[in-house]
Parts: structure tokens; sequence; C-alpha cells
């Protein structure tokens, strides 16, 4: 059980070392902007919060087109264990016929 202990102190130490990056930055880009987009306007924010929504929805369209991929991948190798325990029960099969003399 260390083995996994370990693992969890990494992902705990991975965390906290993002969110101080995280951290780090936002405060380093405080400047203020005004963004527009389609028409829409904001109201006066910090600069890392549009940064900050980039990179989520960054993430998220990744996550989500990760999510398709390995699904269909699920679906494919379903499909391969199936033809593969069919083409096995085929080999058996044909492995259990007699052998037949021409004499």
């Amino acid at each position: 059980m260390s083995g996994l202990n370990s693992v969890n102190w990494i992902n705990v130490l991975l965390v906290i070392v993002l969110t101080s990056f995280a951290t780090m930055f936002a405060l380093a880009n405080l400047t203020p902007v005004h963004i527009r987009f389609l028409g829409v306007s904001s109201a006066s924010i910090p600069i890392y919060v549009p940064v900050f929504i980039a990179f989520m929805l960054g993430f998220f369209g990744g996550v989500l087109s990760l999510s398709f991929s390995r699904r269909k991948h699920k679906l494919e190798i379903a499909r391969l264990r199936d033809e593969n325990e069919r083409l096995q029960q085929e080999v058996d099969n044909l492995r259990n016929i007699p052998l037949q003399d021409d004499v």
C-alpha cells in the first residue's frame, strides 16, 4: 500500500504546485482590460480572467474530444474481442475435427 500512498502524495504536490503557479500568474497580471466580442462588452476585469477562461474552454474542449475518442476505441476493442473469441472458437472446432485417411 505504500506505493498507492506515494501516488496520492504526488497528486497533492502537483495540485499545490499548479495552484501556486496559477496564483502567481493572477497576481502578476492584474492589469484591467475591456473585452469586446461579438457586440458584447465587458466591464473592466483583470487580464488573468480572460486568460483563465480561454484555458478552461480549451481544457474542457480537449476533455470532450478525448472522451469521444476513448468511447470509439472502447467500442472497437469490444468488437475485436468478440471477433477474436469467434475466431478462436472456429480454430478450436477445426482442431477437433477427426483426420480422415485417403486410403
